[in-house]
């Protein structure tokens, strides 16, 4: 079974929210999630992919200027993060960290829903459909580009917090990510700093003219 990390992700009853247009609904939903200025949480990540499915539990801390860190615990066991410029991968049992440039990988990937500002996600996702269902505000994206990595996105909201988002990637796969007690307090910039340790085998992409 193949399994990407989140970097790599019923009947409603009518309401008021029901009576807004779709505009609305889209402008509702983007002031929600860049209200994200920061967010921070432990998190459960399912896999499904042809009958398979695999359980990862990790933690993010992420912001608005395209710094983040993700830790995978066991069995994935790799830490990723950015500084807003560049991306470090380290995989702690091959003793080998990766790191490129951040360019457009935020744009092309879930992580880019937590560091990227309103005016650009509107650019990369449209707004299908937002719903209440009893306390939880699902709303439903898609990408607007023919051709992206994620086919399909859906949040669900509570108390203008992200406590599920869920995709489905062009491998068929279905991603889900329950937040366990996620926060939009502020987070320091040590916490998206990571040391590697000392003997590690670095592999750079990046341009070497540079």
């Amino acid at each position: 079974m193949r399994v990407f990390s989140f970097f790599s992700i019923v009947i409603y009853i009518l309401s008021p929210e029901l009576l807004l247009s779709d505009s609305q609904k889209g402008d509702k939903f983007f002031k929600i999630l860049s209200s994200h200025q920061y967010f921070s949480s432990s998190f459960e990540q399912i896999t499904k992919s042809h009958d398979q499915e695999r359980v990862i539990k990790g933690e993010i801390v992420a912001d608005r200027f395209g710094r983040f860190k993700l830790n995978y615990f066991a069995p994935l066991n790799e830490i990723i993060f950015s500084d807003g410029k560049d991306l470090y991968r380290y995989d702690p049992e091959l003793d080998q960290a990766y790191i490129q440039p951040i360019d457009d990988l935020l744009k092309e990937t879930p992580i880019g829903l937590f560091t990227l500002e309103k005016e650009a996600l509107k650019q990369i996702f449209s707004v299908d459909s937002c719903k209440d269902k009893e306390s939880i505000m699902i709303c439903r994206l898609s990408p607007i580009k023919e051709v992206s990595f994620v086919e399909e996105v859906v949040f669900n909201i509570r108390d203008e917090l992200i406590y599920q988002l869920s995709y489905r990637d062009t491998f068929d796969q279905k991603v889900t990510l329950i937040f366990n007690n996620p926060t939009k307090e502020k987070i320091p910039l040590s916490e998206f700093k990571f040391i590697i340790p000392k003997g590690t085998d670095i592999v750079s992409f990046k341009n070497t003219l540079e």
